[in-house]
């Protein structure tokens, strides 16, 4: 018996929401933490190198842990091949995200940044990257399930809406006086804020359209 919608799609919000952004918040905070402890008491590539360590373990635990949990709305799933499919839907795609980004970011500035202003810069990069780690990771699941018509059709659906939803969110809160590059913007973090606010709702979003697309694939 299929699981009803709305339950799968509070299920596969909350599962992304607790297995992915919270192993991500993890990671993030494990690191600076560490880094932090060691302080000057250790040379710098060590600290680098545990903090690196860390958020990987911690990225690849909550992955598959999301992978295995989202194939539970599909009855005869196999847990392992789902666990699988989530730690290879997510992390290598988050790390090719964040050097690509890391790459990116300077070089338009250097060419875009005198037309365009530094908020329209986060948009265009940060938006279509929300997509592709939403549509990259449903992919997997799908791939997981060994439904290929189910993976392509997670992949557009959850792609489209968290780029819509990251989109959507970043102009309200631009619109309500949090915009990137603006005077006084680093102290306030706005960057930072808007970015995690973008992809917290982007993950909640796409996790509950992927939770109801293999509910019902």
């Amino acid at each position: 018996m299929p699981v009803p919608m709305r339950r799968a799609a509070l299920y596969g919000a909350v599962v992304t929401t607790v297995g992915l952004v919270g192993s991500l918040l993890l990671a993030i905070a494990a690191g600076n933490l560490i880094r932090s402890v060691l302080g000057g008491h250790a040379a710098a590539w060590v600290g680098t190198t545990l903090a690196t360590v860390f958020a990987l373990v911690a990225l690849g635990v909550g992955s598959a842990a999301w992978g295995a949990l989202m194939g539970s709305l599909s009855p005869g799933a196999s847990r392992t091949r789902m666990a699988w499919a989530g730690v290879l839907g997510f992390v290598p795609i988050v790390l090719i995200a964040g050097f690509g980004l890391l790459a990116l970011e300077p070089i338009a500035l250097n060419r875009w940044g005198e037309d365009l202003p530094l908020h329209r810069l986060f948009t265009i990069l940060f938006v279509p990257t929300a997509g592709i780690i939403a549509g990259v990771g449903a992919l997997a699941l799908g791939i997981g399930l060994s439904n290929g018509a189910l993976a392509r059709a997670l992949a557009w659906r959850a792609a489209l809406a968290a780029a819509l939803v990251f989109l959507a969110i970043d102009l309200t809160m631009e619109a309500l006086g949090w915009r990137v590059g603006a005077p006084g913007a680093a102290e306030r973090l706005t960057m930072v804020t808007v970015l995690s606010v973008s992809d917290l709702g982007a993950a909640i979003v796409a996790g509950a359209v992927i939770g109801v697309g293999i509910s019902r694939g």
